[in-house]
């Protein structure tokens, strides 16, 4: 079980069931001892009666004045009985009728089968009257105090019930009204991971203040790292830069010689190294991007898409002075996204479309639900499907004398996936270039 709200729930449940079924069952047991001793002191009280009302002068029979018995004790099977035996005689209550109540091996017996198929407790004593012994026993019936007591006993265990009820409702409402921090901080956490904000500020219990500020400090590390790692690569990539393209210098000039270079290069070899120095700076190029790369780190987002963009495109209408830019953008949209990490997906999939695009180049953006959506267009010759993949993956060019499509979109489809997000290629509806779609959730 992981959820803390079905811990606290089941635990609180079942300690207040054992409790209230303890405090039943010893409630309903003190109930029923406590009837039992007032009807053995009542018992025992009217013995005292009857031995007053006890009259014998010897050799006369014993007799009772039955205006000193209660007068419980004159009716048939009432449930109250008596029955005195002196020397020899036995003198019984009218309650009796001609029942007798049977010896017992104790002083107070239960459960002894009485008149009427009632259930007695039966007290005897044994006292001294006028030099002679007298033995006494008073009974009453006990079933009337034993419903007596199961009704208390099932009320008691109903409003037990009830009680466990009520307080499972109080203590729901309070386990809840206790985990709202949590809640506010799971929401937060939630708009950290669309870079609605940067750290958590929701106030919290003592408690669970050190885990939200663990998370915090946690967060600011990890920003830091990343622009550590952003500067490091970018110093990496201007000291690999340098070396790379004075190669590709000495290796044009070589190139432009005829046969043999003066360090018996063959021109094969030279178009050899030219290649595999391409390759390298791809290589280069794909690792330093992957690199920078910052994924979907807590805090980011592209707060203002649309100035970016056209911004972009208007650096890009410089170089690309032919190409008329359609950007379409969401008004207030918010990417939830490292600013760079858009802008080198953007400033690769539009360059590449100016490369390819005849006159037009189209950017749209707008929300969708659980996502953001992208898509760029050009008015270009296209690609053919069976190259889609080997594009976005390998980083090939559908044709080697235009530079563009083959590292920019493998670059753009391993940013994309940093983000979880989706990238297909397809061919425009109207413009009948290439059409890349791509939705970061």
């Amino acid at each position: 079980m992981s959820s803390l709200r079905q811990r606290l729930t089941l635990s609180l449940a079942a300690s207040l069931a054992l409790f209230f079924i303890i405090q039943t069952w010893m409630i309903g047991n003190e109930v029923e001892s406590l009837g039992e001793r007032n009807l053995l002191s009542r018992l025992q009280h009217d013995q005292e009666q009857i031995i007053a009302a006890l009259e014998w002068l010897p050799p006369a029979t014993p007799e009772l004045r039955r205006s000193l018995i209660p007068g419980i004790y004159e009716r048939p099977f009432s449930g109250h009985y008596f029955q005195l035996d002196i020397g020899g005689t036995i003198l019984r209550s009218r309650s009796l009728w001609d029942e007798k109540l049977p010896a017992q091996a104790g002083a107070i017996v239960r459960d002894v089968p009485g008149p009427d198929d009632q259930r007695l407790l039966v007290v005897e004593e044994t006292v001294q009257f006028k030099g002679q012994p007298v033995t006494i026993r008073t009974a009453e019936n006990i079933l009337p105090i034993e419903h007596s007591t199961g009704d208390f006993q099932r009320h008691l265990l109903l409003f037990a019930l009830c009680a466990v009820l009520v307080l499972m409702l109080l203590q729901g409402w309070l386990i809840g009204y206790s985990l709202k921090p949590l809640q506010r901080i799971r929401m937060q956490i939630n708009r950290l991971k669309k870079g609605e904000q940067e750290i958590i500020d929701a106030p919290a219990p003592d408690e669970i203040m050190p885990l939200v500020e663990e998370i915090n400090h946690l967060m600011q590390m990890m920003q830091q790292r990343l622009q550590r790692s952003r500067h490091a690569l970018g110093d990496l990539a201007h000291s690999l830069k340098t070396p790379l393209a004075v190669t590709r210098q000495i290796i044009r000039r070589q190139s432009a010689s005829s046969g043999t270079s003066d360090c018996g290069i063959e021109a094969s070899d030279i178009s050899q190294l030219s290649e595999q120095l391409e390759r390298i700076e791809q290589r280069v190029e794909r690792e330093l991007v992957r690199a920078r790369t910052a994924g979907r780190m807590p805090g980011g987002q592209w707060s203002d898409a649309d100035r970016d963009i056209r911004d972009l495109a208007s650096m890009l209408n410089q170089v690309f002075p032919r190409i008329d830019f359609d950007v379409q953008i969401d008004t207030g949209l918010k990417i939830p996204a490292d600013r760079e990490d858009m802008l080198e997906i953007f400033g690769n999939l539009l360059e590449n479309a100016c490369k390819w695009a005849e006159s037009r180049v189209r950017c749209r953006i707008w929300g969708a639900q659980g996502g953001v959506c992208i898509c760029i267009e050009d008015d270009g010759p296209g690609i053919e499907e069976e190259d889609y993949a080997e594009l976005l993956y390998r980083g090939t060019r559908a044709d080697e004398s235009t530079p563009g499509h083959g590292l920019g979109l493998s670059i753009v489809s391993e940013m994309v996936a940093a983000y979880e997000g989706e990238i297909t290629l397809s061919r425009s509806d109207d413009m009948h270039g290439l059409r890349v779609n791509i939705r970061i959730p």
